[in-house]
C-alpha cells in the first residue's frame, strides 16, 4: 500500500505542479560538461589511434552482425 501511495503521489506531482526553471549557473555547467563530454570523448575515439584496433578486438562484431536486429517494418501485416 505504502508503495502505490508513493508511485500516486510521484505522479501527480509530476503532471500537476509546473516544472521548475532551471537557473543559469545551472544551464552554464552543463554546457561546460557537455563541451568537456564532447573534447574527450573526441580525443578517446577520433584522436587516439589505438582505439579502432581495441574496439574491434573487444567487440564480438561477428556475433552482432548475425543478431536479426534492425528497424521496424513500415507496414505490419494485418494477420498480426
Amino acid at each position: 500500500v505504502l508503495s502505490m501511495e508513493i508511485y500516486a503521489s510521484a505522479v501527480l506531482e509530476a503532471t500537476l505542479l509546473p516544472m521548475p526553471k532551471p537557473k543559469e549557473s545551472w544551464r552554464e555547467e552543463m554546457n561546460k560538461l557537455a563541451a568537456r563530454a564532447h573534447r574527450t570523448y573526441n580525443s578517446v575515439v577520433r584522436e587516439n589511434s589505438d582505439f579502432v584496433p581495441y574496439f574491434r578486438r573487444i567487440t564480438p562484431l561477428n556475433a552482432l552482425s548475425q543478431l536479426p536486429l534492425g528497424s521496424r517494418p513500415a507496414k505490419r501485416k494485418q494477420e498480426g
